[in-house]
């Protein structure tokens, strides 16, 4: 039986290896460590499982709805969770609509009492026409389209500009070199007094190239590292920060990025070949009682930014 490691299964499905370790505590995913290896490792039936994941979250059902999808012997649970899907989306169609229909007439009461210069507001006018003209029910449908419309779904809600301030942080790569993941990071450091605080900005998850993490925890200035981890600077600086839960995470990042890119004030803080200042980092928000309870991330993602050079004085 072949065997396909976690890093691979991470590029070939586009999920975060956290995101997998999550379908796993969840109940919903396994994997295998065969020979004892440190990596996991999954088989033919849990990638078939994955890809079935991945196209109900892509189609937005709950993961508390997968979880009871795969628990049963029956199609009733599915079906179940596709009728609550599009009555969601039916309230959420009839709301917009009818904001649309409120913005429709406010513009028509602006044109009719003889207000000129309104162009802007005649440009949204037509962008919204476009945008919500019928779709070709002809169609195909397909992953890469699915995954379009499911991030543009998502949207962005409260983008945040903070400052984090300069700190020295444990890491949990040991100080041979190789990163440490378990279960319960949140305890990872507690026998060196060290306790995550989640949404308290002083513990964080750092994003490395391979698609590994690194837990990253405030320490203080003068602490002498006993410990078998390594320790490093923080440099801090200014980030733009967005919510998510842990299944949405890599589409937050994207969705996240185009919003800098998109921004008026701020661009990304990376150099001449566009690595980023500070890798993208994700803070844990909800209480870990609240996590162990039902099972459910919610992060905060942080990417580092900049103040656009022409805006530097705003």
């Amino acid at each position: 039986m072949d065997l396909i490691r976690i890093n691979d299964v991470v590029g070939a499905f586009g999920v975060s290896s956290r995101t997998l370790r999550y379908y796993e505590e969840v109940g919903i995913l396994w994997s295998s460590h065969p020979d004892n290896k440190a990596q996991r490792y999954y088989d033919e039936a849990a990638l078939e499982r994955l890809k079935q994941i991945i196209i109900l979250r892509k189609l937005q059902i709950p993961i508390k709805d997968i979880i009871t999808i795969f628990k049963s012997d029956s199609t009733a649970a599915l079906i179940q969770s596709f009728v609550d899907k599009l009555e969601s989306l039916d309230k959420e169609i009839s709301a917009l609509s009818e904001l649309r229909r409120l913005v429709d007439d406010f513009l028509h009461t602006m044109l009719m009492n003889g207000i000129k210069k309104i162009s802007a507001i005649a440009l949204l006018y037509e962008e919204t026409e476009k945008r919500l003209a019928t779709v070709d029910k002809d169609d195909e449908i397909n992953l890469d389209r699915l995954e379009r419309t499911s991030r543009e779904a998502l949207k962005l809600h409260d983008v945040r500009i903070i400052r984090l301030p300069p700190m020295r942080m444990l890491t949990s790569r040991l100080k041979t070199g190789r990163i440490v993941w378990r279960d319960d990071m949140q305890n990872l450091f507690a026998a060196y007094g060290f306790i995550s605080n989640p949404g308290f900005r002083d513990c964080f998850f750092r994003k490395e190239p391979n698609d590994e993490w690194t837990m990253l925890i405030h320490i203080p200035d003068d602490y002498d590292n006993i410990t078998e981890y390594a320790d490093e600077d923080f440099s801090g600086g200014l980030f733009a920060i967005a919510s998510s839960f842990m299944d949405d995470m890599i589409d937050i990042f994207i969705l996240l990025k185009d919003w800098i890119n998109e921004s008026d004030f701020y661009e990304l803080d990376a150099d001449a070949g566009g690595k980023l200042r500070c890798d993208e980092m994700i803070e844990e928000v909800l209480p870990w009682d609240i996590v162990e309870k039902f099972g459910r991330y919610q992060q905060d993602v942080f990417i580092p930014i900049k103040i656009k050079q022409e805006n530097q004085d705003v």
